[in-house]
C-alpha cells in the first residue's frame, strides 16, 4: 500500500501522521511549530521527519475555521457551496475575502476557511506531494474515533489562547463545533445551555490539573483522554483521520477543497485512470499472448513427447502385434481340434457299438460329420443301436437299404449319416 500523509494545520502547530503498510499498518507521528504567514521552514521540518508523500490530506483545526450553522434552502451541496462563495460576507465575519465552505445536504452546519491562505498552505504543502482532500479538523477526528468504536461524544480540544474547540458527535456524524474563550468555566457553562452535561467528556491535550479543575465544574462528566487509535496518540488523531481520507472518491462541496485544487485532483485521477486502464490493457494482452504462446509449446512438446514414446514403443508393439497373431492361430487349431473327431476314436467307438454280423465297407469323416456304409443283418436296428449311444448324434439313412445275399444268409446295405461328439 502507498504511503499516506495526514496533516492537521493548527494555529500555532502541524501534527503530522504517516502511514504505511498493507496488513498491518505502521505509523510515525511527529508535530512542529509553524508560521501561517511563512508555511516553508515547517514544511522542510515534515520533509527531515516523515518524507515526502504520494497521498497528501490535510485537516484545519478550529482556530482557521469558521463555524456556523446556516439556513440555506433545501439544495445540493454543490448548489449551497456556490450560494456561500458567492456572497460570503452574508454569512461570515470576512469582508472582501472569498471562503471555501465544507456544506452537507443532511443539516446546516457549515465549516469555512478563508481561500488565499488556504491556497498558500496547499502550495507549500504540495512539495511534500499531492494534496488529495482537504477537510475539517472536527470531520477527520470523528473518522478517526470510529476507529475506536467511539461514535457518540463530546470533545474538548484546548488551544489556549486560541480558544477552547469544543466538538459534539453523534453516531460518527459532527453535529456541533465551535470556540469557547474565557477559560473552563465558560466551557462549562456552554454545556449546560446546549442541552446539558455530557456523561462523557474527552480532553485534548490531556492535563491532570485542567482535568480536575473542569471535574469540579462539571461533577456529573467523566473525564477521559482522546484514546490512542492504532497506535496513534489522541493528540493526533485529526491527522490519522485525515490520513484515512486519503485516496476515496468524494463530493468535494463535502470538502474544504478550493476549486482549483479540485480540477488538478480531478485531472490527476483522470490520468491515473487512464494510465491504470491502459496498464490492466497491456497486462491482459500479454497475457493472452503468453498463453497462446504457451499452448503452442506446450502442443509442440507434447507432439515431440508422443512421437519419442511411439518411437521406443515401436519394438514392443511389433512383439505384441507377433503374440495377438500366434494367440489367434491358436485358438483356431484348437477350435478345429475340438470339432474335428479323431478317425482312430470313431472306428473304436463304431466296433464298440455296432450289432454283431455288421461289417464297414467305408467312413468318411469331415470334422465331427461322419458317414459309413456297409452291410447288416437288420440296417434299421443299426440306427436305432447307434443313435441311442450319447456320442452319436443326429444318426440318420442317406439312401434306401437293398437286400443281399450272401451264402445262405441276407444282408441289408446301408448308408448312414452322424455327427460324432467325443464325450467329455
Amino acid at each position: 500500500m502507498m504511503a499516506r500523509l495526514g496533516i492537521e494545520l493548527g494555529a500555532r502547530t502541524l501534527r503530522g501522521v504517516r502511514l504505511e503498510g498493507w496488513y498491518r499498518t505502521r505509523a510515525r507521528t511527529v508535530e512542529i511549530e509553524w508560521d501561517r504567514e511563512h508555511p516553508a521552514e515547517a514544511v522542510a521540518a515534515l520533509r527531515q521527519h516523515l518524507g515526502p508523500a504520494p497521498r497528501i490530506a490535510l485537516a484545519l483545526d478550529l482556530p482557521l475555521l469558521f463555524t456556523k450553522q446556516v439556513k440555506l434552502p433545501a439544495l445540493e451541496p454543490a448548489a449551497k457551496r456556490s450560494i456561500l462563495r458567492l456572497e460570503p460576507e452574508r454569512f461570515f465575519a470576512v469582508r472582501a475575502e472569498d471562503i471555501v465552505p465544507a456544506v452537507r445536504g443532511e443539516d446546516d452546519l457549515v465549516f469555512a476557511a478563508r481561500e488565499g491562505p488556504l491556497a498558500e498552505w496547499v502550495a507549500a504543502l504540495e512539495q511534500l506531494g499531492p494534496v488529495d482532500v482537504v477537510e475539517p479538523g472536527p470531520v477527520a477526528l470523528a473518522r478517526a474515533l470510529g476507529r475506536a468504536s467511539v461514535t457518540t461524544a463530546v470533545t474538548l480540544l484546548d488551544a489556549e489562547r486560541d480558544g477552547i474547540g469544543v466538538v459534539e458527535m453523534c453516531e460518527g456524524r459532527v453535529v456541533r463545533a465551535r470556540r469557547v474563550f474565557g477559560g473552563l468555566d465558560a466551557v462549562a457553562s456552554a454545556l449546560r445551555d446546549n442541552g446539558g452535561t455530557p456523561a462523557t467528556l474527552y480532553l485534548s491535550p490531556w492535563s491532570e490539573d485542567r482535568g480536575r479543575a473542569l471535574g469540579v465544574l462539571l461533577p456529573d462528566a467523566t473525564l477521559r483522554a482522546l484514546p490512542a487509535v492504532a497506535d496513534v496518540d489522541g493528540a493526533f488523531l485529526p491527522a490519522y483521520g485525515a490520513a484515512l481520507a486519503t485516496g476515496a472518491a468524494r463530493d468535494f462541496a463535502r470538502t474544504l477543497v478550493p476549486p482549483e485544487l479540485a480540477t488538478r485532483i480531478t485531472t490527476r485521477r483522470r490520468r491515473a485512470l487512464a494510465l491504470a486502464s491502459a496498464a490492466c490493457a497491456a497486462a491482459l494482452a500479454f497475457a493472452l499472448t503468453s498463453v497462446d504462446a504457451s499452448r503452442v509449446r506446450a502442443t509442440r512438446e507434447l507432439g515431440a513427447g508422443l512421437e519419442a514414446l511411439r518411437q521406443r514403443a515401436a519394438p514392443a508393439l511389433a512383439l505384441q502385434n507377433e503374440l495377438d497373431a500366434l494367440d489367434r492361430k491358436a485358438r483356431a487349431i484348437r477350435q478345429i481340434e475340438s470339432e474335428r473327431a479323431a478317425p482312430l476314436r470313431v472306428l473304436l467307438a463304431l466296433s464298440q457299438h455296432l450289432p454283431a454280423g455288421a461289417y464297414l465297407r467305408g467312413l468318411r469323416l469331415s470334422g465331427g460329420d461322419g458317414q459309413i456304409d456297409g452291410y447288416a443283418p437288420n440296417a434299421s436296428r443299426l440306427v436305432a443301436q447307434l443313435g441311442g449311444v450319447p456320442e452319436f448324434r443326429d444318426v440318420h439313412f442317406l439312401s434306401a437299404t437293398n437286400r443281399v445275399a450272401a451264402g445262405d444268409k441276407t444282408y441289408e446295405s446301408f448308408a448312414l449319416a452322424f455327427r460324432y461328439a467325443a464325450a467329455p
